[in-house]
């Protein structure tokens, strides 16, 4: 009986998932981020490695004092790892310059639960506030604005000024101006704490159409079970580790 090795190529369809197939925009081995409390040292994460796909639909759940905000930071490209290896969109953010990290920032779009909009401005202002600061001419910048926010569902709403607003109206606000960058991925802090609850159910549910209809990649950030539960994928912290890495559906 003739026996043959088997091809590379076999091999590799045996051994490769279909996740291998998408795209990562982001991926964090062995992190660790060490903070000092005076003389102190404080080991916010200790080891952590994961990987983000394009489309995946996360939440990030874990009490005070888990490690969510700094693997955020790590995450947004809004500090440097102590050691290990942080990677979004291709690149290294330990070996980039503060200008460098500033850049990468405009790739990623934040939402933050205190919504942080210009009172002054109606919605329409406030979504093309980003494009107006990268010098993207009027025209364009407006009909981008309507856009987005046709895309969350306010296009009758556009010269409301965030007063004139309900909560669940200006997080979907805030949500249409982290997507005029076109980022690679969103990071929602917290999105439903100054919600009421029946509300930040509803902003969830608005988060998984986003991430169906439009294929963003979001990652959200929370305490809250039940809103952690509305994602595809939970992973808990506990203790600047990772506890958990479930798919949901």
């Amino acid at each position: 009986m003739h026996y043959e090795e088997p091809s590379l190529t076999a091999t590799l369809e045996y051994t490769m998932t279909p996740e291998d197939f998408i795209p990562k925009v982001i991926e964090i081995k062995n992190l660790t981020k060490t903070y000092m409390m005076g003389q102190v040292p404080v080991e916010a994460l200790c080891g952590v490695s994961l990987s983000v796909h394009k489309g995946d639909f996360i939440a990030v759940l874990g009490p005070s004092g888990s490690g969510k905000s700094t693997l955020l930071n790590m995450i947004g490209a809004l500090d440097r790892p102590t050691s290990g290896t942080v990677i979004v969109n291709g690149t290294d953010i330990s070996t980039l310059s503060d200008n460098q990290l500033a850049d990468l920032r405009q790739s990623v779009g934040f939402v933050y639960q205190t919504f942080n909009l210009i009172s002054r401005l109606d919605a329409i202002g406030n979504v093309e506030l980003p494009l107006s600061i990268a010098g993207v001419p009027k025209k364009k910048r407006r009909f981008t604005a309507e856009v987005m926010l046709k895309i969350v569902g306010l296009e009758d709403r556009i010269h409301h000024k965030p007063s004139e607003l309900s909560g669940g109206e200006r997080q979907r606000v805030a949500v249409a101006r982290a997507l005029v960058n076109n980022p690679s991925f969103i990071i929602m802090d917290e999105p439903t704490g100054n919600l009421d609850t029946k509300t930040g159910l509803e902003i969830m549910e608005f988060a998984k159409k986003l991430n169906k209809e439009q294929g963003i990649t979001l990652i959200i950030v929370t305490h809250d079970t039940e809103i952690g539960s509305q994602a595809r994928r939970t992973i808990r912290l506990r203790d600047g580790q990772i506890e958990s890495d479930e798919v949901n559906y």
